[in-house]
C-alpha cells in the first residue's frame, strides 16, 4: 500500500508534537531572610530611600500606601534567565531553558514597616510572568520563579543609600561679639565708655561736701597794757 506524502508529514508532525513538552520551573524561591533587611533609619527616611532606589532602577510605581500598610507595587522591564526560572522545553532537538518573551512582565512588591523609632524593616519580592512557546503547542503563560538576584541587588542599593542618609540638621548662628563702631561691620554693637566719676574732696573739719576747704579760726590777739 502506497502512503501519501501528506500522511507522512502529518505523522511526523504528530510525532514531533508528542515529543515536544514543557516542564514547569523547579528553582526553589529565595528564603525570606534573603528578601528583607533592617536599615538604621526612621520610617519616613527609609520610605524616601526606597522610592529613590525605585526611580533609579527605572521601575514604574503602580500603587503606593505609605501611611496605612507601607506597601509599594512597581512594574519593571523584561527580565532574563538570570533573574527567573521559567521552566524547560523538550523537543525533538533536545531540552533547553524556556526563554522569557519580549512581552514578559516583572512586578516588584516592597514592604516598608517601622521597627522601633530609629530603624525600619524593608522587604522586596519580585514575581515574573512570561508566555512560553513549545513547538506545535499554543503559547502558555508561566509564573516564573525568582532566583533572588533582583531582590539581592535592590536591597544592596537600599542599604548603601540608607548609610549615607541623615535627617537635615539646622544650626542657629552664634550671636555676634560686641565690636567697636570704628570696625564698621553691620549689626555691630556700639559700646561707649562711661565718664569717670567726679573727684571727691577729702572730708575734714570745716569742709563741706563738694565745697571749698575752710581754715580753722585764728586765736585771739593778746592785749597790750
Amino acid at each position: 500500500m502506497k502512503i501519501s506524502p501528506q500522511l507522512l508529514v502529518l505523522a511526523a508532525a504528530v510525532s514531533i508534537s508528542t515529543a515536544a513538552c514543557f516542564y514547569p520551573p523547579t528553582t526553589v524561591p529565595p528564603p525570606d531572610e534573603k528578601e528583607r533587611t533592617l536599615v538604621a533609619l526612621p520610617y519616613d527616611l527609609a520610605w524616601d530611600v526606597v522610592n529613590n532606589v525605585i526611580r533609579r532602577n527605572g521601575l514604574h510605581v503602580d500603587a503606593s500606601e505609605p501611611s496605612q500598610r507601607g506597601i509599594i507595587e512597581a512594574s519593571g522591564p523584561r527580565f532574563s534567565l538570570q533573574e527567573a526560572d521559567c521552566g524547560m522545553v523538550k523537543s525533538i532537538g533536545g531540552t533547553y531553558a524556556a526563554l522569557p518573551e519580549s512581552n514578559s512582565t516583572s512586578v516588584y512588591n516592597f514592604l516598608v514597616k517601622p521597627h522601633g523609632p530609629e530603624s525600619t524593616m524593608v522587604q522586596v519580592e519580585v514575581s515574573y510572568n512570561s508566555p512560553v512557546k513549545v513547538p506545535f503547542h499554543t503559547a502558555t503563560d508561566v509564573d516564573c520563579i525568582s532566583r533572588g538576584t533582583d531582590e539581592s541587588r535592590i536591597l544592596s542599593e537600599i542599604i548603601a543609600e540608607a548609610r549615607v542618609t541623615h535627617r537635615p540638621e539646622y544650626y542657629k548662628s552664634a550671636p555676634a561679639h560686641p565690636r567697636a563702631e570704628a570696625e564698621g561691620e553691620p549689626g555691630a554693637t556700639i559700646r561707649k565708655s562711661a565718664p569717670p566719676p567726679p573727684e571727691q574732696p577729702p572730708e575734714g573739719p570745716g569742709s563741706e561736701p563738694g565745697g571749698p576747704t575752710l581754715l580753722p579760726p585764728l586765736p585771739p590777739m593778746p592785749k597790750i597794757n
